[in-house]
C-alpha cells in the first residue's frame, strides 16, 4: 500500500508541470482567437477542465505531505477558540451570499496542540464543504466545547445528510455521492481534512444531526502548567502563561 501510494504522489508530481505549461498554451491560444466566439468557449472550457485536474494534483500532493508527517515539527500549543473564531468570521460572508446562516458556539480560552495553518485549512475545508452541500435556508454551526480533558469541536447543518452507509466512505480520496456529482470539487476535501485529522491524533467522525450532517473532532485539551516533548516542544511551567 505504500508503494501504491509513493507511486501515485510520483504520478501527481510527474503531471502537474506539464499540465501547467498546457494551461499556459491555452491562455496563448485563447489571446489569439479572440474574434471566433465558439473558438474562446472551447478554450475556456479546456482551462476551466485543466484547472480542475491541477487542483486535484495539488490536493493529492497536499495530503501526501501532511501523511508524511512533515509537518509535525509545527505542532505547537494554540488558542483554539481563536482560531475558530477566525475562521467563522472568514466564512460569514459566503455562507450570507448562499443565504444560509453560520453560527458559532465556541467556548473561549481551549487551547489544543496543533499547526496552525494546517487547523485553519481543515475548519475551512468543513465549513466550505457544509456550505456547498446544503440548501438556501440552511443552518450551520461550528460549536467547540470542553468536556474534562477533550475539547469536542463539531460542524453541523440541517441540510440533506449523509447515508449511515457513507459516512466513513466520505473521507476517503475520491468518494463523492451521487447527488454531488453535479457540485464543483475534487472529491479530496474531506480526505484532506482526515490527513490533518490522523497527524494531529484527532477523533474525526461524521453522524446524523437529524437532519443534517455533523462533522465531530475531538482534541486533546492543552493544559498551560504542563510541561510536555513529545511534539518536539518544550513549554515551561507556568500557569499564567497564556499558548501562542
Amino acid at each position: 500500500m505504500e508503494s501504491l501510494s509513493q507511486v501515485s504522489n510520483d504520478i501527481a508530481h510527474a503531471l502537474r508541470t506539464p499540465l501547467g505549461r498546457l494551461r499556459h498554451k491555452l491562455e496563448t491560444a485563447r489571446l489569439q482567437i479572440r474574434s471566433s466566439p465558439q473558438g474562446l468557449a472551447a478554450v475556456d472550457a479546456a482551462i476551466e477542465e485543466t484547472d480542475t485536474i491541477l487542483d486535484t494534483f495539488s490536493a493529492l500532493l497536499r495530503i501526501a505531505q501532511i501523511e508524511a508527517g512533515t509537518r509535525k515539527a509545527g505542532l505547537k500549543p494554540l488558542d483554539l477558540s481563536a482560531l475558530f473564531e477566525r475562521v467563522i468570521e472568514a466564512y460569514a460572508a459566503a455562507a450570507e451570499e448562499e443565504g444560509k446562516t453560520l453560527k458559532a458556539n465556541v467556548e473561549t480560552g481551549l487551547s489544543a496542540v496543533g499547526d496552525r495553518e494546517l487547523l485553519v485549512e481543515m475548519a475551512a475545508n468543513l465549513l466550505d464543504n457544509a456550505i456547498r452541500h446544503t440548501p438556501a435556508g440552511a443552518d450551520i454551526e461550528l460549536s467547540l466545547v470542553r468536556k474534562g480533558k477533550k475539547l469536542i469541536a463539531s460542524i453541523a447543518d440541517n441540510g440533506p445528510g449523509i447515508p449511515a452507509e457513507d459516512r466513513e466512505r466520505v473521507f476517503r480520496r475520491f468518494y463523492r455521492l451521487e447527488r454531488s456529482a453535479s457540485i464543483p470539487g475534487t472529491g479530496l476535501g474531506l480526505a484532506l481534512v482526515a490527513a490533518v485529522a490522523e497527524l494531529h491524533g484527532i477523533e474525526l467522525g461524521a453522524e446524523d444531526n437529524a437532519p443534517g450532517l455533523r462533522i465531530r473532532m475531538i482534541f486533546d485539551a492543552f493544559e498551560p502548567d504542563e510541561l510536555r516533548t513529545s511534539t518536539g516542544y518544550v513549554m515551561a511551567i507556568n500557569p499564567g502563561a497564556r499558548p501562542l
